[in-house]
């Protein structure tokens, strides 16, 4: 299959869109297919050298979310952004062979703006299946009460999502998400159907400890990532202060990613207390890892630490937790978040209760204590993991959809497998 992939947001290395996309550029090609993507005029050239990216699409939307710009010019960035996006794609499809399928990654309103026009009129008598993916969807789920958050943009993604309805019909475009309880949310509110994809992660080198047993004399418990509200880190350091009070005994050393403080929703600064950062048995990492550094990291690591909110999480992944499973490490993970759902199937976990600093103190304390247990059985599953997330049951998942879906039967192989018949370049010779 020919693919093109289109991501504004990918501007950076400061996130994950560097090392999502990697793995389709490097994984696809090694599956027979052919990539090639679209990143923002604003990439730097590390991107541009790496993936080959074509710097056509604007600026990031995504990362202007939070850039405290009024609200008017928030809502006229949605218009303009996918103005921009249409004129984008238009001149590099008019210059170049048609792909087989289109794939949005990061889709927020701005982007489903732009490309529900496209799907209607550029491509409307192109064979390109549109693959519309949302790691994030402006839905709230309280108990068993699931509903949009009432924003006017949630409105209007709803309006525009509707509008495609014959479109996800035909098989033409394709909703795409990366959570079993996002998929039934997003399904329950739109009224469409979404179509699970596993997020695919390529298991980072070197391997973490092989042997799950005898138990290493001192844990090395970790949380890596930038820290945030949402990610519960606020918490963690009251539990791993609490955890020194109260087992004094313990081995365990903590290593966490601050690279800066943060704002609650209470308007309180959260920070590392001093206590902390002068502990003999903390290391705070204040800055973004270098190249490698991560994955020697984890090699060093016996555990995450991920006591993510559920008002955050009830319904997102998180690609740490995923990393974690392929690489055979048990986690924390808070109960009624996807982390917990999926290490319980893919991996090892240890639960806590949502924001509560005592359930995760003793958490940490019963995964240092069953951590040979816990080990083992995320290192059974491992392999598990590692085949269901991976860019091969991503495309798998792509072309069994597409295959019930089409007007006609399409290949699923690899080495030149397309949806549909090539259409040459402008100019070109061919028949």
């Amino acid at each position: 299959m020919r693919w093109l992939i289109a991501e504004d947001s990918l501007q950076t290395r400061k996130g994950h869109w560097f090392e999502y996309l990697e793995g389709f550029h490097s994984g696809l090609p090694r599956l027979g297919d052919e990539v090639a993507l679209l990143v923002s005029r604003c990439a730097e050239p590390f991107i541009r050298e790496q993936l080959h990216g074509v710097p056509l699409l604007p600026g990031s939307a995504y990362l202007k979310m939070g850039d405290g710009a009024s609200l008017l010019r928030r809502y006229a960035r949605i218009p303009i952004h996918a103005l921009r996006t249409y004129a984008a794609v238009r001149r590099f499809l008019d210059r170049e062979t048609e792909p087989d399928v289109i794939f949005v990654p990061t889709v927020i309103v701005h982007h489903l703006l732009a490309w529900t026009a496209l799907t209607k009129g550029l491509l409307r008598r192109r064979r390109s299946r549109v693959l519309l993916f949302f790691p994030g969807l402006p839905i709230v789920k309280s108990g068993d009460r699931i509903a949009l958050d009432g924003s006017p943009t949630s409105r209007l993604m709803r309006r525009l999502l509707h509008s495609l309805r014959k479109e996800v019909g035909a098989g033409r475009v394709v909703l795409g998400v990366e959570a079993q309880a996002m998929r039934h949310a997003a399904e329950a509110v739109f009224g469409l159907p979404f179509t699970y994809f596993p997020h695919p992660i390529r298991p980072l080198a070197p391997e973490p400890l092989t042997s799950p047993s005898p138990p290493p004399p001192a844990l090395t418990l970790a949380c890596y990532g930038a820290a945030r509200h949402e990610k519960g880190s606020d918490v963690l350091v009251s539990a791993i202060q609490a955890h020194f009070d109260r087992f004094p005994e313990s081995r365990v050393r903590f290593v966490l990613q601050w690279i800066e403080d943060f704002t609650t929703p209470e308007g309180a600064v959260a920070r590392v207390p001093e206590a902390l950062r002068c502990h003999p048995r903390v290391e705070i990492i204040d800055r973004l890892f270098g190249d490698g550094e991560h994955a020697r990291r984890l090699a060093s690591t016996h555990g995450l630490l991920l006591p993510y909110r559920q008002s955050s999480y009830a319904l997102r992944v998180s690609r740490v937790a995923i990393e974690a499973m392929v690489q055979g490490l048990p986690v924390v993970a808070t109960e009624g978040t996807t982390l917990w759902e999926q290490a319980c199937q893919f991996g090892a976990a240890t639960p806590c209760r949502d924001g509560d600093v005592d359930s995760l103190t003793d958490a940490v304390c019963g995964l240092e204590r069953d951590y040979a247990a816990l080990r083992s059985q995320a290192e059974i599953r491992k392999a598990g993991a590692r085949a269901h997330f991976s860019v091969r049951t991503f495309r798998e998942t792509l072309c069994r959809h597409l295959s019930e879906t089409a007007d006609r039967p399409i290949s699923t192989s690899g080495t030149g497998a397309c949806l549909a018949r090539q259409v040459p370049r402008r100019g070109s010779t061919q028949g």
